[in-house]
């Protein structure tokens, strides 16, 4: 979800509330977990650092947690000063530390209901966890953020937008948690949203393969593709190269991947992301590993799973 929308989300229950005076608080914590979008700024030549990464480390619980309380040290700090703690006149209080907590939580909450998923439980696991509502940022409640937002600027903004968008972003997620709903029905596997709400891709792994499917709720399901789990190689063969940080990087990343022994490397891939059946994420698809490089330890499932 995009940050305008997080930040809206939040701040008007507490307008409609009466509680304006924690609406700056609330907005900081609803933005603050994506400061992780000036990761890109640093080089990711360094694999072990994958957890650092937008929709990373600081959409976890404790990520999220960890900046609500460094958010709330930091404002109370320079609330002792006397140019800076006019912006703040009811003072930076134990309220205000629980406001910017309640909104960096409900980022997490929403960022929940999109994919690719996010690491909730980090620092204890990297595994990802979705709803799989949404495809990444909603489109439509990004309009109604921006409408509103214009709204705001030009001073026309009043309670009846207020309630409005909040209503109007409660029927959006209803219809596409009814739409997630009828498409995981209607198929086997797990079932992946497009930015079109009634396409999806479909994924059901066996132990020699993943099958992918496109599935439209208007036509039906579409011709599938058959990827091989292993080729030239047994799952035994891959135990050797789990711990391996640019392997797990690459599953961290990935929706399916495949490995495939060719002459003393193993090539390593997310055919989905490669072919751009998938965009996002849009690096480390694919790694070639040389047989020397092995250590001990399982190759790790597919942790963007849900």
């Amino acid at each position: 979800m995009d940050s305008f929308s997080h930040a809206f989300i939040i701040a008007i229950p507490l307008l409609l509330a009466g509680n304006a005076v924690l609406v700056p608080f609330a907005v900081i914590g609803a933005v603050i977990p994506d400061i992780d979008g000036v990761f890109f700024l640093f080089p990711d030549d360094e694999p072990s650092r994958y957890i650092f990464t937008h929709g990373g480390i600081t959409h976890s619980i404790a990520g999220a947690s960890l900046l609500s309380l460094v958010a709330f040290i930091g404002l109370y700090l320079l609330s002792g000063i006397s140019w800076f703690s006019r912006f703040f006149p009811e003072g930076v209080t134990m309220m205000a530390g629980l406001a910017i907590l309640a909104g960096a939580m409900l980022h997490i909450l929403i960022d929940y209901l999109a994919y690719p998923g996010i690491p909730l439980f980090w620092p204890f696991s990297t595994e990802k966890f979705t709803l799989g509502i949404f495809p990444g940022p909603s489109l439509m409640i990004l309009i109604l953020s921006l409408g509103l937002l214009t709204l705001i600027l030009t001073g026309r903004a009043g309670v009846r937008h207020y309630k409005t968008y909040l209503i109007l972003c409660l029927v959006i997620f209803f219809i596409y948690a009814g739409i997630a709903l009828y498409a995981n029905t209607e198929t086997e596997g797990r079932a992946i949203p497009t930015m079109d709400p009634t396409r999806w891709i479909t994924i059901v792994e066996t132990d020699e393969c993943f099958v992918v499917r496109p599935y439209d709720i208007l036509y039906g399901r579409g011709e599938e593709i058959s990827y091989r789990k292993y080729t030239n190689i047994t799952p035994d063969e891959l135990a050797g190269i789990a711990r391996l940080p640019q392997v797990q990087r690459l599953c961290y990343h990935s929706y399916i991947v495949t490995a495939e022994r060719r002459g003393d490397t193993v090539i390593l891939r997310d055919p989905l992301r490669e072919e751009k059946v998938f965009r996002y994420p849009l690096d480390h698809s694919s790694l070639v590993i040389p047989l020397q490089e092995t250590r001990s330890g399982p190759l790790p499932k597919n942790t963007d799973r849900p």
